[in-house]
């Protein structure tokens, strides 16, 4: 096993999280809890904070209609106010409203900053009647023991040791919304996935990408067509791999290619084979076309660092279930991703170890916690005799293993 990018990450004042607190991860880790319970939130933290890294700020609060909608609105967001022996904490001169929104993360990288590494980056907003200059207040990266990066409030970065050998090419200086994480390779963002597919955009030829590089499957997979035929370019034995596992799916189905047509515009669709007579995407089940996606993904030969799929089991049967279970842990055990997915389906956390689960579940005052089920001396006790997915539609799992 390769080292783990993501060892753990805390979220603060992000939609419907006001802490997470310390969430450890696995190479698989499995989210589950009921609907509004505050997994959706997680994972939206997850992609904003890259979106942040990759682009700024501004682009990444886009998603959510502005920074005020995404920012928690259970505390408050008042005006520092230093007192007298209370000094506004070093890097934070700034003007700025409290409890601002934060990521934590921690982890292993390779490379040429290969080791353990610790990033914290914090956002907030000028006082006002409504938030309307955002900002980074905050920002550090330590690289194990050997170099430090801290941004503060100003954008003004300083860099311990100084970088030997970059000269003038170092900035020292950024703009409001413009991370100093990005570049840096942290966790491998910029190349996580993150998968919410819907079938109904699939289907549907997609213009076809003309110009030579690598193509990314998109969120809702609408581009499989385009994505495989790129799979099929780059290496021809992974595609093969992906129509054999297909047929172990579907009996019936002898090839699935993508197609090119230039009718109107240049487009690609999917086409299956079937006997004698082909078939256009548009027409396959909602669950081939989930399972390709999935397949096409984990087995690609420039696999995505970090993956997280929304609601894995939607629209599979138990076989699929199974077959995709034991790609995901391929890819896991050959170090090839990290995988984190959500899911609602109790078959599906009994083929799992309770190792790999995070429960998140609203306290007594509404606030998201998350917490392990295999932290729990209850739990574990119960596990020896039960699978997960009958611990937890049986309730087992809440109030830390309580009934």
């Amino acid at each position: 096993m390769k080292k783990q990018l993501l060892k753990s990450i805390r979220i603060r004042n992000f939609k419907a999280i006001q802490d997470s607190r310390l969430v450890r991860l696995k190479p698989l880790t499995v989210l589950i809890g009921n609907n509004g319970s505050g997994k959706s939130s997680f994972i939206d933290a997850l992609q904003t904070l890259e979106s942040i890294v990759q682009k700024d700020v501004d682009s990444a609060m886009d998603a959510h209609h502005g920074f005020e909608h995404a920012w928690n609105k259970a505390v408050s967001h008042a005006t520092f106010a230093p007192k007298k022996n209370r000094p506004p904490p070093a890097g934070r001169n700034r003007p700025h409203c409290i409890n601002p929104m934060s990521f934590e993360l921690s982890g292993t990288m390779e490379g040429k900053r290969s080791g353990a590494y610790r990033a914290d980056m914090e956002i907030t907003a000028e006082p006002g009647q409504e938030p309307d200059r955002i900002f980074i207040q905050h920002e550090s990266v330590q690289f194990g023991d050997r170099s430090r990066i801290d941004r503060d409030d100003r954008g003004r970065i300083k860099y311990e040791p100084w970088p030997e050998g970059e000269g003038r090419r170092i900035q020292t200086r950024l703009e409001d919304g413009e991370s100093a994480l990005k570049d840096l390779g942290v966790a491998g963002m910029g190349r996580w996935q993150f998968l919410t597919l819907i079938p109904q955009n699939m289907g549907e030829p997609t213009p076809q990408k003309r110009a030579s590089g690598e193509v990314r499957l998109t969120k809702d997979g609408s581009n499989i067509a385009q994505y495989l035929r790129w799979i099929q370019d780059q290496d021809v034995a992974v595609y093969d791999g992906i129509v054999e596992s297909m047929r172990f799916v579907l009996s019936y189905a002898r090839d699935v290619q993508p197609s090119l047509t230039s009718q109107l515009e240049r487009t690609v669709y999917l086409q299956m084979t079937e006997q004698g007579f082909k078939v256009p995407g548009w027409l396959f089940s909602t669950g081939t076309l989930r399972v390709l996606a999935l397949l096409a993904l984990l087995r690609s030969p420039q696999p995505p660092p970090f993956i997280v799929v929304e609601e894995v089991e939607n629209g599979l049967d138990p076989r699929t279930i199974h077959l995709v279970l034991e790609e995901i842990r391929s890819a896991v055990q050959a170090g090839v991703s990290q995988v984190l997915l959500t899911t609602h389906s109790p078959y599906f956390l009994d083929l799992l170890p309770l190792e790999t689960l995070v429960l998140c579940e609203r306290d007594e005052l509404g606030v998201p916690r998350f917490w392990r089920p295999s932290d729990s001396a209850d739990v574990k006790s119960w596990a020896t005799n039960f699978a997960p997915g009958q611990l937890y539609t049986a309730g087992r799992f809440k109030d830390g293993g309580k009934s």
